[in-house]
């Protein structure tokens, strides 16, 4: 456990859009995290990061940042092939671990993690950030409380703009851990286990290719341990949007994770056009307005969701705050979606329309 009022000596590998345009700068506005060191394969890409961010450690090898004794954390922000090799690696040298998403490619990766971490005195974190959502944690609420009656159906849109021109080469190979099922679809269904306590376990998906992106546009369809059904639209290119729309007998509720005032709820004798669920929702928005203009101070929700994150990992080590989102977490995440690509598959479709998890 890290002395209380000392700063966390962090190393983060990887140096990618991630590391510069997400992490650092939501680090910045954690002050019990200090970014020490940084490495990556591209000496171009560990230059400009580090100037940008004033590091003064920098490597083209993570070994050597993993050698430093004062590093006492360690951030995989890396292409996902590389998570279980260099996170596993973190561990035995002794680290705390931040590991992006997806998890990994494969359950056997997980589960070294998973049985290296259990060998280990690190606190680990897998950083699906939807879950500190500002609205999700709102909607959880609501749910556990029984405002939705019986639940009866999930629906979630989580679409990009992703220019495939410009993408980075791993973003554009399932095999090297890109498409959105891996990258996108991990997230919703992570919070589809988060908001409704179950796990999914039968799952059917259907996927298109691009001109540049091997999973560019997918829908899944799922069964729930709990009954209920579930179903997603998930696409690197088109309009950006991040949605789910939770069914329950007493109404259903409505969160939209790009707009401040995105959580809405309609009893089930209420109809969106009418003009009393109408003028409720404009009153509705009102109220959000305060809460709204300071989040934007913070950079709105969405950005928020990095840098509370990042604070829960500070808690992890200082407080040993149990982690709320686990390597279990994360590889049950990535079960879906490898489970969902497989049934994708011609072959395999062909046999068996659905994979049971």
């Amino acid at each position: 456990m890290c002395e209380q009022g000392k700063a966390i000596k962090m190393g983060i590998v990887g140096c990618g859009r991630g590391t510069s345009n997400i992490h650092l700068p939501a680090l910045a506005l954690v002050p019990r995290l200090r970014v020490v060191a940084v490495a990556d394969t591209d000496p171009t890409a560990v230059s400009r990061v580090a100037h940008s961010f004033g590091i003064e450690r920098r490597y083209t090898d993570y070994r050597q940042l993993l050698d430093h004794a004062d590093v006492e954390a360690v951030a995989v922000v890396t292409p996902p092939g590389t998570h279980a090799e260099i996170g596993s690696a973190a561990l035995r040298a002794g680290k705390h671990l931040f590991i992006e998403k997806p998890l990994a490619l494969t359950r056997e990766e997980c589960d070294l993690l998973i049985h290296t971490a259990a060998n280990s005195t690190g606190k680990v974190l897998v950083a699906l950030n939807f879950r500190w959502h500002r609205l999700v944690r709102e909607a959880r609420a609501m749910i556990r409380r029984g405002d939705l009656g019986r639940l009866k159906a999930i629906r979630s849109v989580y679409t990009h703009w992703h220019p495939g021109a410009t993408a980075q080469p791993w973003h554009k190979s399932r095999a090297l851990g890109g498409g959105v099922m891996l990258n996108d679809g991990v997230h919703h269904f992570d919070l589809w286990r988060f908001l409704l306590d179950t796990e999914i376990v039968q799952v059917q998906a259907h996927c298109q290719p691009s001109e540049h992106f091997e999973d560019d546009t997918c829908t899944v369809n799922a069964r729930l341990g709990n009954g209920m059904l579930a179903s997603a639209v998930l696409s690197f290119t088109t309009s950006p949007n991040s949605e789910l729309e939770i069914f329950g007998e007493a109404g259903r509720l409505i969160l939209s994770l790009y707009r401040f005032d995105g959580l809405e709820f309609y009893s089930n004798t209420a109809y969106p056009g009418s003009m009393k669920t109408r003028l409720l929702r404009i009153a509705g928005t009102i109220r959000e307005l305060p809460q709204a203009l300071a989040a934007v101070h913070r950079g709105g929700d969405f950005d928020a969701t990095y840098r509370m994150m990042w604070s829960h990992f500070a808690d992890c080590i200082i407080r040993a705050t149990p982690p709320a989102c686990t390597l279990d977490d994360g590889m049950k995440a990535l079960d879906v979606a490898i489970a969902a690509l497989e049934s994708a598959s011609p072959s395999r479709f062909a046999s068996a329309p659905s994979s049971d998890l």
